[in-house]
């Protein structure tokens, strides 16, 4: 079981205050380079999540002016946490049950601790296989085992039954 924390890198938040307006909000998220951010009131509390989806959806096709559109109007209200020690399949499966593309992470205090991003965990999958598949190539080539080739279908399939190879690693050279 991989856990958010142990496979995401999780960045900073960076809450913006619900008083201020869509064009204010857009150049908060052009400067710190997010595609949203979490939205709180005066006394500092979480109250929300603004995305570029919100704003698309909700500002720009329906042609409301963002000068004069505050972010409290259009800001996503449904708040949706994970602990920051969950499954990634856990967020996964979160985001994509609950039509999201954001989770609210917490700690064990249920304190923020972070925005979690579709973007976050694709490139958290995207790492693991590419760490994966130098696991692969590395083995190869460095002859920890010598692979029986056959041709079976459409397919090759390597096997092995080298003891320095893991499971994980031996069921994708056998995949191949």
């Amino acid at each position: 079981m991989a856990t958010i924390k142990e496979t995401v890198k999780i960045r900073p938040h960076f809450p913006i205050n619900q008083n201020r307006t869509i064009d204010e909000a857009v150049k908060f998220l052009c400067s710190h380079n997010i595609s949203a951010t979490l939205v709180s009131n005066d006394s500092g509390e979480i109250v929300g999540i603004l995305s570029e989806k919100d704003i698309i959806r909700k500002v720009l096709y329906k042609d409301l002016d963002p000068k004069n559109t505050k972010v409290a109007e259009i800001m996503s209200k449904r708040i949706i946490h994970v602990h920051e020690n969950e499954d990634v399949n856990i967020a996964k499966t979160l985001m994509i049950m609950n039509g999201v593309r954001h989770l609210v992470l917490v700690d064990d205090n249920h304190h923020v601790c972070g925005l979690l991003s579709m973007r976050d965990l694709i490139e958290s999958d995207l790492k693991e296989f590419k760490d994966l598949l130098k696991k692969v190539n590395d083995a190869y080539y460095e002859h920890e085992y010598q692979p029986t080739w056959r041709v079976s279908s459409n397919r090759v399939i390597i096997e092995t039954h080298e003891p320095n190879v893991d499971e994980k690693t031996s069921s994708i050279i056998k995949f191949l």
